[in-house]
């Protein structure tokens, strides 16, 4: 059904001005629903500006060569379905598909993560299913603090954004007993700081390999949870009955925690994101696999 006979009586030179003013979801209906824009639409004038005005030496800075499009829309296309590696494959780059928007992906070997370099605390090691050629594995520590850091200026001006940490679990071990700090904020000013646990709710509690490495017993996989002796059952139980972030799994088959939003308004601020559990541990742990921190635009 044709909705856009005003608009298509137009030259098309001042039809892709229009439309220029547009996101890219919004070219691509009018492209789908009204044959006589649809050249209008697929100009590369209007997919320019879609594009960052920095794309160029983004692409450049990629390892990867990428290939030679035919078309401006065929180039934003391949930028939101195929993240380029940058910064020597410690960060990746793509677009939000919607709204053209920069989203980026810290690897683990650019975040900060206390003790990462100490092979009894820390292992790096590859991953099929991870995009980037690391990531670490914890190995065992009672102090956990990961954080990330990005400018404001490499991402999209005036956009809201969403940080999260992307992580596996395997044989994990003392995530349970109470939840982490998680936050995002300008760097050097107090932010506030939400909790979240790392572990999906049901999850139960893997067995503790240390212990069973130094005792020589093998028990069966799981064991009850049975919270250690300083933690009071009181306070816990209204931890958990607070208003506690659980993780979500993602297509990829990794979990994401929220870390925090923020707003890109000052290009030389520089945005800090942090999951961290530090207060009162109560547990070591173990099992944790960090891919890294990835900051997408907030859609609705």
């Amino acid at each position: 059904m044709e909705n856009f006979n005003g608009l298509s009586m137009l030259p098309e030179d001042c039809t892709v001005k229009i439309l220029a003013f547009t996101s890219p979801l919004d070219v691509c209906r009018i492209s789908l629903v009204s044959k006589s824009l649809h050249s209008a639409a697929e100009s590369d004038s209007i997919w320019e500006k879609s594009l960052p005005s920095d794309y160029q030496s983004i692409i450049a800075a990629s390892p990867r060569p990428i290939p030679d499009f035919p078309s401006k829309k065929d180039l934003f296309v391949y930028l939101c379905h195929n993240p380029l590696f940058i910064d020597a494959g410690r960060k990746s780059f793509s677009l939000e598909k919607w709204t053209g928007k920069k989203c980026y992906f810290l690897g683990a070997r650019d975040l900060q993560i206390t003790w990462s370099d100490t092979p009894q605390y820390w292992k790096w090691t590859s991953l099929p299913e991870s995009r980037f050629p690391e990531v670490t594995e914890l190995i065992h520590v009672w102090w956990l603090d990961i954080r990330g850091i990005i400018r404001a200026g490499m991402l999209s001006p005036r956009t809201s954004y969403t940080a999260y940490l992307v992580y596996k679990l395997e044989d994990e071990y003392g995530f349970i007993y109470r939840p982490s700090e998680v936050s995002v904020g300008i760097s050097g000013v107090e932010v506030d700081t939400r909790l979240a646990f790392l572990v999906p709710e049901g999850r139960p509690q893997q067995h503790d390999r240390f212990e069973e490495a130094e005792t020589g017993e093998s028990d069966d996989d799981y064991e009850v949870f049975t919270p250690p002796s300083d933690v009071d059952m009181e306070d816990a139980s209204s931890v958990m009955q607070s208003d506690i972030q659980r993780p979500k799994l993602r297509d990829d088959g990794w979990f994401q925690i929220e870390l925090g939003e923020f707003f890109t308004e000052n290009e030389d601020d520089c945005i800090e994101m942090s999951m961290k559990e530090v207060k009162d541990c109560v547990s070591h742990k173990e099992g944790l696999i960090v891919e890294g921190i990835e900051i997408r635009p907030r859609i609705g």
